[in-house]
């Protein structure tokens, strides 16, 4: 049995960190990432109510479909016969580019582009189709024809388009490669076609250079303009001359005035770079901008040098700074609340490999004064978290027993320290430690550089000490949800919302209610790890019972299967339209994880390194200076009191009923015994 109790102050970051631990929380999934590549190049995703629908080049626009955006499946082909009206314009065109897709005056609709290579014979197009997923009523293509096209002799080039709705309600459409650049149209939502007496607006232009792949998306109140430069599509040995790169543009209006991050007008050659060469990805970008449930993204093509430069798709966080700029996060891997280093923003770092590494490969060498790795991340859930910090140490020269990073999170910086683990490039499971934290909703930045000595970095997970509450809006993806324009969870039934990297030792009580909206009958679940994992608890809505705050208490089982680190799939079945989930609640009822005295629960802290103890009744007295468990029965006892990383701070073995821990410095304790 386990007992969480506090000292008289608690110091914002606990304990000094980076201590290694001999013992770690099981993982409810392997922590070990394998990259899922999938093919393709000028990726444009949507997002809808199952999933997600993706778009490449050259493949006569093949639809593909995921409910995860990492594994993929092909549909059928929205246009299996180009439009004739094509070859008017670009009579030896090689196949359809750069798709796309929007959801606009009631349907989707996917415009496309046909062109020669090297040359401005070109002309885009669109079609359309009430429904995107192909298993529902309504779904099947038709082209609706030319938009607009451009011949030889023109100075700019009719391809790539990209389509957005501003804040007026007005639609618009930005195309265009190298020549003069990019531009931009007005387009008449009800035909898809260019607005009647729109006029042509340059709104990016490197004097020649080559700049296309627009990409628009609002952001606060502004409008953000990715496109691609210079040199794509270098394979096999002419991969060295691959230079395509990632770059962005900020306006106050969707039509113009763009700069970048320096203030330099992106029609006199700026652009703030995002995405550009490093390791083996090769030529990131073509990339599209998209909304999601929580978040907006962005999906890029790579060149992948050790797969003589085929192209694959990557998924991307984008992650706004506190001055409303972008940066890109890790390619989505399959979890959301982790970060591979070497996808981080690299200064003077190498990317090394190794098949003891997460994903293959690490960051070796920070080893020099301006050497960082910075990792932008989208963090759904603001409160306490642990990062487990996952590196390799084997520095003994000098007498050194070990080395340390400094780490900044959110502008804040702590040395931690990485004891020897034995070995270069390997990264068994106790070659972690823990670092303690607060991190935001929305966008969190974490800055890793050089402290004494060397260490190499493999991956950072970040797991969310939940105490009493879960907030139905920190979800980190799911399917049939949506955040409501109230910022509150929505699902609806057959639907679920995933909550990653739960440390369940820090719950404190087993009790659990939900509080819900719109709920007619049916019911909600917590499920271990998939979902359709194990039930955890379960919730009856036909039972809620209103309270004064305008929701509904569903109230639901006990808690059971607790212990390590589990992803929660929060299920709906049998529900009728939408249920408003606010609050998961573990707090209904007195249960054995919970102090038997008054105790502030925001001091309750996970157990990290937990012995297997025989549970016994015992109770927890705080004294001026420290402890005393007192045990209902006379016995020979063992007692571990742990600090908040879940070291044994002190064990005491005994005969008798009661025991001591005294002179115990300020912080907060927790006691296991048995």
């Amino acid at each position: 049995m386990k007992k969480i109790v506090t000292g008289r102050s608690v110091p914002k970051m606990f304990f000094a960190v980076g201590v290694l631990l001999a013992f770690i929380p099981a993982f409810s999934a392997d922590w070990f990432a394998k990259e899922h590549r999938w093919a393709g190049h000028d990726p444009d995703i949507i997002r809808y109510e199952d999933g997600y629908a993706l778009a490449t080049t050259d493949n006569h626009m093949l639809m593909q479909f995921s409910e995860d955006a990492l594994n993929w499946k092909n549909g059928d082909q929205a246009m299996p016969k180009f439009s004739q009206w094509l070859y008017k314009y670009a009579p030896n065109m090689i196949d359809i580019w750069a798709p796309d897709i929007h959801y606009i005056g009631g349907e989707y609709r996917m415009y496309y582009c046909g062109s020669e290579m090297g040359i401005r014979s070109s002309g885009m197009g669109f079609m359309s189709s009430k429904e995107i997923d192909p298993t529902k009523p309504g779904y099947g293509w038709t082209d609706q024809g030319e938009v607009i096209h451009t011949v030889k002799s023109d100075s700019y080039n009719a391809i790539d388009a990209a389509v957005l709705k501003d804040l007026d309600g007005k639609v618009w459409m930005a195309f265009g490669s190298w020549g003069t650049g990019i531009h931009i149209l007005e387009l008449d939502e009800s035909t898809g076609k260019v607005k009647s007496g729109a006029k042509m607006k340059n709104i990016a232009n490197r004097g020649g250079a080559g700049v296309e792949g627009a990409s628009l998306i609002e952001h606060n109140g502004k409008y953000f303009l990715f496109t691609a430069w210079d040199n794509c599509c270098k394979k096999g040995a002419d991969l060295e001359n691959n230079s395509y790169k990632t770059t962005v543009g900020r306006s106050n209006r969707i039509d113009g005035g763009y700069v970048d991050r320096s203030g330099k007008a992106l029609l006199d050659g700026g652009g703030t770079i995002l995405l550009s060469r490093y390791g083996r990805y090769y030529g990131p970008a073509g990339g599209e901008a998209f909304e999601d449930v929580n978040r907006q993204r962005f999906v890029n093509h790579y060149y992948d040098k050790n797969d003589g430069g085929n192209s694959y798709i990557q998924v991307r966080d984008i992650v706004w700074t506190e001055d409303n700029w972008p940066e890109l996060g890790q390619p989505f891997l399959g979890r959301y609340l982790s970060a591979e280093a070497e996808h981080g923003i690299l200064t003077h770092v190498d990317i090394s490999s190794s098949s003891k590494a997460s994903n293959g490969e690490f960051c070796a060498y920070i080893n020099y004064d301006d050497s960082k790795i910075r990792l932008p991340m989208i963090i759904p859930q603001a409160g306490d978290y642990l990062i487990r910090y996952r590196y390799d140490n084997n520095w003994t020269e000098d007498g050194a027993n070990g080395s340390s990073h400094f780490v900044d999170i959110n502008g804040k910086t702590q040395e931690v320290q990485l004891p020897l683990t034995g070995a270069w490039s390997e990264f068994p499971e106790k070659s972690v430690v823990y670092i303690p934290t607060k991190l935001k909703r929305g966008s969190n930045f974490i800055e890793v550089t050089k402290g004494k000595h060397y260490a190499e970095l493999d991956r950072l997970d970040f797991l969310r000490i939940i105490r009493d509450t879960i907030p139905g809006n920190g979800f980190d993806n799911g399917i049939r949800v949506r955040l409501t324009d109230d910022d509150e969870l929505a699902i609806k039934d057959g639907g679920y919302a995933l909550f990653e990297n739960v440390i369940t030792d820090s719950i404190v009580d087993v009790g659990v209610s939900v509080q819900v909206k719109n709920a007619a009958g049916g019911k909600l679940a917590i499920r271990d790890g998939k979902k359709d994992g194990d039930v955890l608890s379960e919730c009856d809505l036909s039972s809620a019972k209103s309270d004064e705050k305008g929701w509904s208490i569903a109230s639901c089982s006990d808690l059971k299967g607790v212990g390590g680190v589990k992803d929660f799939y929060l299920t709906a079945s049998g529900t009728s339209g939408e249920v408003v989930v606010g609050n998961i609640v573990f707090a209904s009822r007195p249960g054995p994880n919970v102090c038997n005295e008054p105790c502030d629960s925001s001091s309750v802290v996970p157990i990290i390194q937990q012995p297997k103890l025989v549970p016994a009744n015992y109770s927890v007295t705080k004294l001026k200076d420290g402890y005393r468990v007192d045990f209902e029965q006379t016995g020979n006892h063992q007692v571990h009191l742990l600090n908040s990383l879940g070291q044994i701070v002190s064990a005491k073995n005994f005969y008798g009923k009661e025991v001591e821990f005294r002179n115990l410095p300020k912080g907060r304790y927790i006691v296991n015994a048995r």
